[in-house]
């Protein structure tokens, strides 16, 4: 998949683009849906097949408080949509003047004069242009009268949910992140580089490799989980995370701690990703350390039996996590 930035810079000879259109935070099952859509036209018509979305995220750029923690970045929505075979994805950079253009003027200027669009695709809630003025039926209405077509996917219930990027956002606060990852349509996953912590774990006997939590990404609800940590020489490792404070040493920070189940080697500044399996407990104060190191061994012997349970029962899932946990390799 190629990266374009802006729609200006579409190569010439693309002259039958099927657009996917939304900005797909979270790529989950039901933008899915709308990516293999256009995947499907462009193998029909022999064009191409592109996602256009936005950055900063509109809802970011036009509101100064209250902005929503994303699910996904750039490059997490980069991975998957290669994963799923898309052609091109299109960054447009999204300002107050951008943010100004009429439904009308987004179609005539954006989709049918730099885009050249052949069909475009969205979800039935799709909005867009000044206001969020737009609308599916007014692509329809548009396309009929400047001849470009418009597929619209129907909202997506997955055991019986609705499948949302604010469902999706609700379940991971709560800490279910096994239903989360079921309307992602894969393991919920955080990545990032290792970074020097307080050194407690070691004193524990049970070293942790930390990373920082970027503030502008959503994370699971404050407790222990199951993950798969992959990224580290290639292996499939599992680790018991705690995701929130530490507050048996009176520290109130969010942090993100993973102790690596079987593993001791250093690996400062080496970048991992965090899979989120279940749940295990709630973040809770010990009296001593002594009593967390406790629970930590009890944490750690739930986890071997869970990995088991998945082993024996997951079936492809559990091949999956052997090349990691993105979109086409879990689920």
């Amino acid at each position: 998949m190629e990266i374009i930035n802006g729609v200006d810079r579409l190569p010439a000879e693309i002259n039958s683009l099927n657009l996917a259109l939304g900005n797909f935070d979270g790529v989950h099952r039901g933008h899915q849906a709308i990516i293999k859509s256009a995947i499907k036209e462009s193998k029909n018509s022999g064009g191409s097949s592109a996602a256009l979305v936005f950055d900063p995220h509109p809802l970011i750029a036009l509101r100064s408080d209250n902005q929503p923690a994303l699910l996904t970045d750039l490059a997490d929505r980069a991975e998957i949509f290669g994963e799923l075979g898309l052609d091109y994805m299109i960054i447009q950079p999204f300002d107050s003047r951008f943010s100004q253009l009429s439904p009308e003027q987004f179609i005539r200027l954006v989709l049918i004069e730099k885009l050249r669009v052949n069909s475009v695709h969205v979800g039935a809630d799709y909005t867009f242009g000044r206001k969020g003025a737009g609308s599916s039926d007014t692509l329809l209405f548009w396309g009929e009268k400047l001849n470009f077509k418009v597929h619209i996917q129907p909202m997506l219930l997955y055991n019986s949910k609705e499948v949302s990027s604010s469902t999706i956002r609700s379940l991971l606060l709560s800490g279910s992140v096994s239903e989360a990852s079921d309307l992602l349509g894969y393991y919920f996953f955080r990545q990032g580089k290792i970074i020097k912590g307080h050194g407690v774990g070691k004193t524990l006997v049970y070293p942790t490799a930390n990373i920082a939590a970027n503030g502008r990404m959503i994370w699971p609800g404050k407790g222990v989980y199951l993950t798969a940590v992959t990224k580290l020489e290639e292996e499939l490792l599992f680790g018991v995370t705690n995701v929130g404070s530490r507050p048996t040493f009176s520290d109130h920070k969010t942090a993100v701690e993973t102790h690596i189940i079987d593993y001791r080697r250093e690996i400062y500044h080496q970048e991992i990703r965090l899979c989120f399996l279940e749940k295990l407990r709630n973040t809770k104060t010990f009296e001593t350390p002594s009593e967390l190191r406790k629970q930590i061994f009890q944490d750690i012997e739930t986890s071997r039996s869970l990995i088991k349970q998945f082993k024996e029962s997951y079936n492809g899932r559990w091949q999956s996590l052997q090349v990691g946990c993105s979109v086409l390799r879990s689920y």
